[in-house]
């Protein structure tokens, strides 16, 4: 009996009637603008929709086995068991980039009476579109960690649902922390209200608003920040929350006081040099001439005196202007330990006071050990210079007190006056230069609103503090409290000087 060969299996685009969708589904397939593709249960071939065989390109037509020819194509493999029947797979749904072009297709297969369909739908346009937003939100990212700006975003309910490191770093906290907490939580109640004020401020306005704050840092500073609020709206102008970008301006601020002081400084030099240098010096020529003319002894030895105390005037106003520009410009005073002895040193200051001013009464106490490793001729320069401004601002007839005594690892020297106290106001200035409080004698004249200054720069190289108290009942005390061994050479340089007052719009 002849063999009857196998009926080849037909390669139109059509399936067998028995395999293919019915004629309503076929027609319906053939319409839409996605790919089909049907397989039977041995994945061969069995449907191609016009779009699918527009994406293939013949390289598969109905009969070729799918594993072989375009699973690759299709991305099959990683989601499919092709080793097994492909009536037996699992439904699935995957995003696939197509090799070619800049094509991307929502790809499902699941399986169906006798094979499993594979549908292909074109997502290319919110492929790029997400595409698109992903490197913006990438550029966002880059934008927010490569600034050292806090940058933060809050929802209306005042939670922060996006911050930078930066803005972490300013709250000494991470991230993660800062995230889904409003600012009740994350600061001090007064700083808490500040924020929130200013938050209500940009809403109610529907604008960026720009305002200076001030607020205490992780690390106990202050810091002065200059900071832009605005509202954030969706596609129908709806707010939704608020943005925030705030920079760090201390520095630029204690820059800006810095000039300030420095152009103060300037003026009030150029006054100490035409009025108080230039009237010393007109005084040594005018009796400079006088004394070159003759006459009785007496009378020159008056002009020699007055002349002195000119050259004297002069030296000593030189020497403050020296160690003020060397505390302001150098980084402090230069001092030269050695051993000192504060009782001895209160002595000596007090003996040449009731010599230049025999009329006033001077006391001098002591207790315990006084002696130490400091500058003696800086040491005597502060008592001297506060002992003056005791006499300057107390009654004729008020004592004036010098005491000292040692403590365990330090010493303390301290003087008081009695009479009218130092106005609370001008406390907190009290050792900045050029202040000087109101004069209440003409004994004593010089006064250039630099000593107290010099008198702290000297004390905090001996590695000291100096304070003050003032009041109606009690008066004047200024205690200088001195480690008993100064660092050698100089102190640390002077402070910087603190931020001014924030302004708030």
């Amino acid at each position: 009996m002849a063999h009857v060969p196998a009926r080849p299996r037909s390669r139109s685009s059509a399936p067998p009637s028995s395999d293919a969708p019915g004629l309503g589904l076929l027609a319906l397939l053939e319409g839409l603008p996605e790919a089909f593709l049907g397989v039977d249960a041995d994945w061969c071939v069995t449907y191609l929709s016009p779009r699918m065989r527009e994406l293939l390109a013949d390289r598969a037509q109905p009969g070729d086995d799918v594993r072989k020819k375009v699973a690759d194509l299709l991305g099959l493999g990683p989601h499919l068991r092709l080793e097994a029947p492909a009536t037996g797979q699992p439904a699935v749904r995957y995003e696939h980039r197509w090799p070619e072009g800049d094509l991307c297709f929502d790809v499902s297969a699941r399986p169906v009476e006798g094979g499993l369909l594979v549908h292909c739908r074109d997502i290319s346009r919110e492929y790029m579109a997400r595409q698109e937003l992903q490197r913006a939100g990438q550029l966002f990212q880059a934008v927010m960690e490569g600034t050292t700006d806090a940058i933060y975003i809050k929802d209306l309910d005042g939670r922060y649902q996006v911050i930078n490191s930066a803005g972490a770093r300013a709250l000494g906290r991470t991230v993660s922390e800062v995230r889904e907490h409003t600012d009740a939580e994350l600061f001090p109640p007064e700083e808490a209200r500040v924020n929130l004020r200013h938050d209500r401020d940009v809403l109610e306005a529907g604008q960026p608003l720009t305002y200076e704050d001030s607020q205490q840092g992780p690390d106990g500073d202050v810091r002065v920040w200059l900071s832009t609020k605005g509202p954030l709206r969706d596609p129908e102008g709806n707010v939704f929350g608020l943005f925030g970008i705030s920079r760090d301006i201390t520095q630029r601020k204690w820059a800006e006081e810095e000039v300030r002081r420095h152009s103060e400084f300037q003026e009030h030099l150029m006054g100490i040099i035409s009025h108080d240098i230039r009237s010393p010096l007109g005084a040594i020529m005018n009796w400079s001439r006088v004394l070159a003319a003759g006459g009785p002894a007496e009378e020159t030895a008056r002009t020699s005196q007055r002349i002195a105390t000119a050259a004297v005037r002069i030296e000593r106003l030189t020497r403050l202007l020296l160690d003020f520009t060397r505390a302001r410009l150098v980084g402090g005073v230069v001092i030269e330990p050695r051993g000192a002895d504060t009782q001895e040193l209160l002595a000596k200051v007090a003996h040449e006071f009731r010599v230049a001013f025999p009329k006033r009464h001077i006391e001098v106490e002591h207790k315990g050990n006084t002696q130490g490793q400091w500058d003696p001729d800086r040491l005597a320069q502060v008592v001297s210079n506060l002992v003056e401004n005791a006499l300057k601002y107390s009654p004729a007839d008020a004592p004036v007190r010098l005491s000292t005594r040692g403590l365990r690892n330090k010493v303390v020297v301290s003087v008081h006056n009695e009479g009218r106290p130092i106005p609370e106001a001008t406390l907190p200035h009290l050792f900045e230069p050029f202040r000087q409080g109101p004069q209440q004698t003409r004994t004593l004249k010089m006064s250039y609103g630099l000593g107290l200054y010099i008198v702290r720069e000297i004390v905090h190289a001996h590695g000291g503090t100096i304070d003050v108290t003032s009041t109606e009942d009690d008066g004047t005390t200024f205690t200088v409290t001195l480690p008993r061994r100064a660092p050698p050479k100089k102190g640390p340089p002077p402070e910087p000087p603190p931020p001014p007052p924030a302004h708030r719009p």
